[in-house]
């Protein structure tokens, strides 16, 4: 899939059109360029050993739906897989897989 700041071009874009403008997942996406975390930890991932790590961006974008709409990490995840607006927030479509809901969150762990 293509991915452009303001647009995401695929076969899926007449759908991500009803979406309001004043949606607010999109006056976010406005707001916040998420961009800057992937700049931020590249030098933390190494390219060629290991497994391929999850894009930083889109799990920081999963927290803060998880945040904005008091989700579990595993229900942010159900959500994220059927929620239009969800996926076009996380720059995913429809047929795109998600990460696994075991993701470890911010929360604090004692």
């Amino acid at each position: 899939m293509l991915k452009d700041q303001n647009n995401q071009l695929s076969i899926y874009s007449i759908l991500y059109n009803k979406i309001p403008e004043n949606h607010t997942l999109k006056l976010i996406n406005k707001a916040v360029d998420f961009s800057f975390v992937t700049k931020l930890l590249e030098a933390s991932y190494n390219k060629y050993y290991g497994r391929p790590a999850k894009d930083p961006e889109l799990m920081i974008r999963i927290l803060v739906l998880q945040y904005l709409y008091n989700l579990s990490d595993e229900r942010v995840i159900e959500e994220a897989s059927l929620n239009l607006a969800y996926m076009w927030f996380l720059k995913i479509n429809p047929d795109e897989t998600l990460p696994n809901p075991s993701f470890q969150s911010l929360e604090y762990i004692d």
